[in-house]
């Protein structure tokens, strides 16, 4: 990275941060955001675009769009009401599923290189 990145990278990452956040609270579904989000990072991070917008789009919006803490927080509550099978579908089909749309953006992104 050059020095002037370095210098603004907390403002780089803060400026996708809080449009990743905004998109988030505004459909507020957590399976469709990470999905979504894996997509978003698979096209941005395969795009041949510079570091610093790669920090503001993959760190900065994509990290904040999606969300771990309250995936594991839905999951917690499935298991603390015995939904053992959901758990389980919803463990497993969110990983598979944001592979596969994480490779979905990659190649997309590919194709618009070319």
């Amino acid at each position: 990275m050059g020095i002037e990145i370095k210098k603004n990278t907390f403002f780089l990452i803060s400026m996708g941060a809080i449009l990743g956040a905004l998109f988030r609270w505004q459909i507020n579904q957590i399976f469709l955001m990470n999905i979504f989000g894996c997509f978003l990072l698979g096209f941005f991070n395969s795009l041949a675009i510079s570091k610093r917008y790669k920090l503001i789009l993959g760190v900065g919006l994509c990290g904040s769009m999606t969300t771990f803490s309250g995936w594991s927080f839905y999951l917690y509550n499935l298991l603390s009401k015995g939904r053992y099978q959901l758990f389980l579908f919803n463990s497993i089909s969110i990983v598979l599923l944001g592979i596969v749309a994480t490779g979905l953006g990659h190649i997309f992104a590919k194709k618009l290189n070319t």
